[in-house]
């Protein structure tokens, strides 16, 4: 995972860098807001380590600046300040700690924060990262009437921003979406798998080129369901105009569809 520093202090910069790369993470220090903000606009972090004073830019002004991104895929972020602050967070960050925090403590602080669901950030987004993907599952023809479009759709508005959840296993996955809907992680994970189907057979072949190239295996013909979400999510990401793309005719597709079968 990937680590950006904008603190005040230098050598606290610098300790913290250390001790999460020890951790296993990739640690970037940024020297000002506004350098914190070009790399943000450039990069994708998991994490955010951000001062609240800096200079060129604030903190606020640098999570103001981020929010109005709207980064498909944005970082946690624990907000440094001072204490008396502590308790009235900016709204975007995830945690917040004292500016005066070992640095020992500020990367114990952000490896339990790695391990957060969803970042603010993106919970803010919801509804564009939605549209994106109904647009991308629109794009492939993945047909609505099967119960599977909804549990993809699910799953993929909440791996879409937070890569961490693709470390997760699939039963994992297929349990949280299960109890999301009053169902089982079986059925969940047989109705993706119908949909998924679906679309390898009979939906859009410019969907399928544009969005999965070749990673398709040629020996089955379509992707597992882990893989079909892996590449979706990856394709959100990079690709957060979907909500432009427009219907798809019937001359695209591999075959007049059949009626699906509703599972």
């Amino acid at each position: 995972m990937r680590l950006l520093i904008a603190v005040l202090s230098g050598g606290t910069a610098r300790r913290v860098a250390a001790g999460m790369e020890l951790r296993g993470f990739d640690a970037l220090i940024a020297r000002d807001g506004a350098q914190a903000v070009r790399l943000l606009s450039r990069e994708r972090f998991d994490l955010l380590l951000l001062h609240a004073c800096l200079p060129e830019l604030d903190g606020f002004e640098v999570l103001e600046t981020l929010g109005a991104m709207r980064h498909p895929c944005p970082p946690r972020v624990m907000f440094l300040c001072e204490p008396e602050l502590c308790a009235a967070r900016p709204a975007m960050a995830d945690a917040v700690a004292p500016i005066c925090a070992a640095p020992e403590k500020l990367c114990a602080l952000m490896e339990t924060l790695a391990q957060k669901p969803l970042p603010k950030l993106a919970a803010a987004q919801a509804p564009r990262t939605a549209q994106a993907v109904d647009a991308f599952l629109s794009a492939i023809s993945m047909d609505g009437r099967y119960k599977g479009r909804a549990y993809a759709a699910w799953l993929l508005e909440r791996l879409a921003p937070s890569p961490a959840l693709e470390e997760r296993s699939m039963g994992q996955l297929y349990r949280s979406c299960a109890r999301a809907f009053g169902t089982t992680p079986t059925a969940v994970e047989r109705c993706l798998r119908v949909a998924v189907e679906s679309v390898f057979t009979q939906g859009s072949m410019r969907g399928i080129e544009r969005f999965f190239g070749a990673t398709v295996d040629p020996e089955r013909g379509k992707p597992t369901n882990r893989a079909f979400l892996m590449q979706a999510s990856q394709q959100i990401r990079l690709d957060h105009s979907l909500a432009d793309t427009r219907s798809l005719n019937s001359s695209e597709m591999h075959h007049s569809p059949a009626a699906p079968t509703r599972v």
